[in-house]
């Protein structure tokens, strides 16, 4: 998104990332997105207060767009893309790897932070290659939970534990 030609871009987490069992993740997912990317990380409580947030943005997008119009400036200086060059600036951005969506989920998972979801890429690129490294040693599922932890320093026992859980039991 930062790379779409937009200037402020704002990241709206609705809830307490405190009352998820995800909360470590969350909470980091939200500092990089804020501290690393530039992002405005803005936090509602509920689904009414995301409304209202969204009433007041609304407001404040148009109120700064009707002032600036209402200046005399070059007509030719832009304020910002047109939709249609908005979409077309998004399309030309670097796709989605499978990495990446990996990545996003490992996040989800309790106790793994961006360090473990990117220690277990630098093995395991995907998911797929991460199940066939369980489904080598199939049958000794202490084995199967200690893997990642045995492998990298940067992964604890508990999120060795759980990702395994995510990717190979059900």
């Amino acid at each position: 998104m930062w790379r779409c030609g937009l200037q402020k871009l704002i990241y709206l987490i609705e809830g307490d990332p405190n009352s998820s069992e995800a909360a470590e993740s969350i909470k980091t997912a939200a500092f990089t997105t804020e501290i690393l990317e530039g992002f405005d990380v803005q936090r509602t409580s509920s689904v009414a207060d995301t409304v209202k947030k969204y009433g007041h943005l609304t407001h404040a997008i148009t109120h700064y767009y009707t002032t600036q119009s209402s200046h005399s400036f070059d007509k030719s200086e832009r304020i910002c893309p047109s939709y249609e060059e908005f979409i077309k600036t998004c399309q030309d951005l670097e796709k989605m790897t499978v990495s990446d969506v990996f990545a996003l989920q490992l996040m989800q998972v309790p106790q793994v932070t961006e360090e473990v979801a990117l220690a277990v890429l630098d093995m395991y690129p995907t998911v797929l290659s991460l199940a066939r490294a369980y489904s080598e040693i199939e049958g000794d599922v202490r084995a199967q939970e200690d893997m990642l932890r045995n492998q990298s320093k940067a992964i604890g026992a508990g999120a060795s534990r759980n990702i395994y859980k995510l990717v190979w039991r059900s």
